[in-house]
C-alpha cells in the first residue's frame, strides 16, 4: 500500500519494537547513548560521503530505524518511575516494618468485594521526601468516607507487594500494575488513617470537583440507576456503578467498547461539532476559529471525563486529525494516525502495553485502510441506505482490526457484532449529542424533562437490544487459545492481504499462502501435537479443586457444588488449549506419573500399610499430629491448599522445615503444578 511508504509509519513501528525490548530486558542506560551516539556518527559520515560523490544510498535508513528503535529503549527507561533517584522503592523497607505515609489521591478506581481502590501519589515516607504511586485498598468496612481526588491522607501502614496470580494462566495484575508505574500497595481502615485534609488544587482536582457537581445535579433527574450509571460511565469516565450483569452483556454482544470512553466516542464527538460549527466556515478566519473551539471541547470533556490514559490517547489522536483537516494539509490518514501514535509514546511508553492503546489504534487504523477497500465493493445510489451500509463497512473494518487482539486478550468471538453495531453506534451518536447538551444546561439551569426522558430510554433501548444480542448465546464463539504466536501471524496475514489487493503479484501471493499455512499448523495442529501431561492443585478458597490433563482433555476433581463457569478452570483450559473436560469427585489417592498422592481431609485418616505416597496433601483443616504423620509415611512433599484455615499454617510449616520436608501452600506460593 502506499500509506506504508511514509516513513513515520515505519519509524513508529520500530518505537514500538525498542519499547517492547526494554521492557523485557535490562538494557543500561549508557549502552543505549553510546549505540545512539555511534549509529548517528556512521549516519553523518555516509551522510557527507553521498553528498560528496553524489551517491544514493539506501542501507543509512536502516540506521535510522535502528536509531528509534535505541530512542525507544531509552525513553522507556528514564520514564520509569523507579528511574528516579527519590522513589520510594530505592528505600530500604519491608513488608513487616509500619511506616508513616503521606500521599494525594490520584484517581477513583473500580471497587473489588472488600475495598474500595485508589491511586495514591507518595509524598513522604517516615518524613523522607520520596515519588511513585502506590495502590490504595480501603476497607469496605471502614467508618471512612470514600476518599475524593486531590485529597492529601496521612497514614501508619505497611507497604505490601502485589502478588503474582495465585493460578495457572490467570490476569496479572502485578505485571499490569508495574506496566501503570505501581509497584505496591497500602491497606487502611479506621485504625492506620492519621489524618486526611484538602491539598492543593490541581487540574485533576478541579476536574473531579466538576464530576462531583455534575454527579449530584443528574442524581436530581428522573433517571434509573442504570441509566445514571450509564450517563456517567459515557460522560464521566466513571464506570464503578455499572453492573456486573450489563457488562457481560455488552462483552458478548460485542459491543464493550461502548462502555468506555475511547476512540469511538470522541470521533463521535468531533463529527457531531464539525457539523454543529459548520456555519464559521462562511467567515473570515473562521476555519481557525472553528477548529480552536473544537480543540477546546474535546480537551475539556478530556479533563471532566478524568483525563484517563483512554481519553488522553483518544484526544490526542483525534486532535491531530482535526488539526491536519481544518488547515487542509495533504495528509494520508495512517501517517496522522502514526504521529499520534509516536508522540503519546514518546511522553508515555507504557501505552503501548495498555489493551485499550493497542484496540482504539487498531480499530482506527482498520477502518482508514480496508474501508476504502470495502467502499469499492458495494456502494448504494440512495444516501440513506447508503450511510447504513457505511456504518456496516465501519464495523467490519473495525472489527477486523481488532479481532486478533480481542481473541488473544478476551478469547472470544461476538458473532453478532455487525449487526450491534449497526444499531447501536447510530443510537450512541443520539445519546452523545443528547447527553452533552444535558450537562451543558445542567451547568447552566435545569434541562428539560423530555430531553432526559428521551435520554433515558435511548440507554433503555440500547440495553433491551443488547441484552437480546447477548441471549443468542449460539453465535458467541468463547474460550478460544490464541497465543502471541497466532497474534503476529494474523496481522501479517491482513497486512499481507492488502499487499496483494493493491499489487496482484506472484510474490505477494507466494508470502500471504505461507503465511496462512504457517497460522493454521500453529493455531491448530501444534496444540494437538503437544504431549502434555500436569496435576494441578489450585488454589480456591475453602474448596479443594485438582486439575488432571493429559493432552487437550482436563480432569477435574473438586468438591465445589458446580465447576461451571468457575474463572481459574476457564483460564486453564483457554491457556492450555483444552478441548475436551470432565468433572469427578475427590478421592483418597491418586497416582500422577510414578509418584502416588494421599490426600487427607478433615477426618484426618491417613493409616495405609500397603503404600508410601511421596505426596501427601492436606483439605479441610485435618486434626492431626503432623510430626506423626511425617514420621510414619515420610513424604517428600506436604502440600497446604485453599480449603484449610489459616491457623495452622504457620506452624506446620515450621514443622516440615525442621523435618526438611518441602511445604508447599496454594494460598503463598500458587496452585501445586507439576508436568509429567
Amino acid at each position: 500500500m502506499k500509506a506504508y511508504s511514509y516513513p513515520l509509519i515505519k519509524l513508529t513501528f520500530f518505537l514500538i519494537i525498542g519499547i517492547a525490548i526494554s521492557d523485557y530486558s535490562s538494557i543500561s542506560i549508557p549502552t543505549i547513548l553510546v549505540s545512539i551516539g555511534l549509529m548517528l556518527s556512521v549516519l553523518l559520515v555516509v551522510h557527507f560521503y553521498c553528498k560528496k560523490h553524489r551517491k544514493t544510498l539506501y542501507w543509512p535508513s536502516l540506521l535510522v530505524a535502528l536509531c528509534t528503535l535505541c530512542l525507544g529503549v531509552f525513553t522507556s527507561k528514564i520514564q520509569s518511575p523507579t528511574f528516579s533517584k527519590f522513589h520510594y522503592s530505592h528505600l530500604n523497607s519491608s513488608n513487616d516494618s509500619l511506616h508513616a505515609l503521606e500521599f494525594i489521591v490520584e484517581k477513583r478506581l473500580k471497587p473489588t468485594t472488600y475495598n474500595q481502590r485508589y491511586y495514591g501519589k507518595l509524598i513522604k515516607i517516615d518524613s523522607s521526601p520520596v515519588n511513585g504511586t502506590l495502590l490504595i485498598n480501603l476497607s469496605k468496612t471502614s467508618t471512612i468516607d470514600n476518599l475524593i481526588v486531590n485529597t492529601r491522607v496521612l497514614v501508619k501502614t505497611k507497604i505490601k507487594t502485589v502478588h503474582e496470580p495465585l493460578n495457572p494462566y490467570q490476569f496479572n495484575y502485578k505485571k499490569y500494575l508495574k506496566r501503570e508505574g505501581i509497584y505496591n500497595q497500602i491497606f487502611l481502615n479506621n485504625d492506620v488513617v492519621l489524618r486526611i485534609r484538602k491539598s492543593p488544587k490541581t487540574i485533576a482536582g478541579y476536574a473531579e470537583e466538576i464530576r462531583e457537581y455534575l454527579n449530584n445535579r443528574l442524581q436530581q433527574q428522573p433517571l434509573s440507576p442504570i441509566e445514571l450509571a450509564f450517563i456517567k460511565a459515557l460522560f464521566l469516565g466513571q464506570r464503578q456503578d455499572i453492573s456486573s450483569e450489563v457488562y457481560a452483556d455488552y462483552a458478548k454482544a460485542g459491543a464493550v467498547h461502548i462502555l468506555a470512553i475511547s476512540g469511538l466516542h470522541i470521533g463521535i464527538l468531533l463529527l457531531i461539532l464539525q457539523f454543529i460549527l459548520q456555519p464559521l466556515l462562511y467567515f473570515k478566519q473562521g476555519k481557525i476559529v472553528r477548529l480552536l473551539i473544537i480543540l477546546i471541547i474535546l480537551w475539556t470533556f478530556a479533563v471532566i471525563a478524568g483525563l484517563s490514559p483512554s481519553v488522553v490517547r483518544a484526544v490526542t489522536m483525534f486532535s491531530l486529525f482535526a488539526i491536519v483537516k481544518g488547515l487542509k494539509r495533504a495528509s494520508n490518514s495512517l501517517n496522522t494516525l502514526a504521529i499520534s501514535a509516536f508522540i503519546l509514546l514518546l511522553v508515555r511508553p507504557q501505552f503501548c502495553f495498555d489493551v485499550g492503546f493497542q484496540l482504539s489504534y487498531a480499530a482506527v487504523a482498520a477502518i482508514v485502510s480496508i474501508k476504502p477497500i470495502l467502499d469499492s465493493w458495494w456502494v448504494f445510489k440512495n444516501s440513506i441506505p447508503n450511510w447504513f451500509l457505511d456504518l456496516l463497512k465501519i464495523s467490519i473494518a473495525a472489527q477486523l482490526g481488532v479481532l486478533p487482539l480481542s481473541l488473544y486478550y478476551f478469547h472470544q468471538f461476538p458473532g453478532l457484532f455487525f449487526l450491534t453495531n449497526l444499531v447501536i453506534i447510530p443510537c450512541l451518536m443520539i445519546v452523545l449529542g443528547l447527553g452533552v447538551i444535558v450537562l451543558v444546561l445542567l451547568v447552566i439551569h435545569k434541562p428539560p424533562e423530555f430531553l432526559i426522558h428521551t435520554l433515558g430510554w435511548l440507554i433503555q433501548f440500547m440495553n433491551q437490544f443488547v441484552e437480546w444480542i447477548a441471549s443468542k448465546e449460539s453465535f458467541l464463539l468463547d474460550e478460544i487459545s490464541f497465543d502471541m504466536t497466532a497474534l503476529v501471524a494474523s496481522y501479517l496475514i491482513l497486512f499481507l492481504l492488502g499487499q496483494f489487493y493493491h499489487k496482484k503479484t506472484f510474490k505477494n501471493l507466494m508470502f500471504l499462502g505461507v503465511c496462512v499455512l504457517s497460522f493454521q499448523v500453529v493455531a491448530t495442529q501444534l496444540p494437538a501435537l503437544s504431549t502434555k501431561n500436569s496435576f494441578v492443585v489450585f488454589h480456591k478458597s475453602r474448596h479443594s479443586v485438582f486439575g488432571f490433563q493429559s493432552n487437550q482433555h482436563l480432569e477435574i476433581h473438586h468438591d465445589l457444588d458446580s465447576i461451571h463457569n468457575e474463572r481459574m478452570v476457564t483460564d486453564y483450559k483457554i491457556g492450555a488449549a483444552i478441548k475436551t473436560q470432565k468433572t469427578d469427585s475427590l478421592q483418597h489417592l491418586y497416582k500422577i506419573d510414578d509418584k502416588l498422592l494421599l490426600v487427607v481431609d478433615s477426618l484426618g485418616i491417613y493409616n495405609i500399610n500397603s503404600v508410601k505416597p511421596k505426596w501427601v496433601l492436606l483439605r479441610q483443616s485435618p486434626k492431626i499430629n503432623l510430626n506423626r504423620l511425617i514420621d510414619s509415611l515420610q513424604p517428600e512433599l506436604i502440600i497446604w491448599d485453599g480449603s484449610n484455615y489459616r491457623t495452622n499454617q504457620e506452624r506446620w510449616k515450621l514443622t516440615c522445615e525442621a523435618k526438611k520436608i518441602q511445604f508447599h501452600q496454594t494460598s503463598e506460593k500458587g496452585a501445586f503444578w507439576v508436568n509429567y
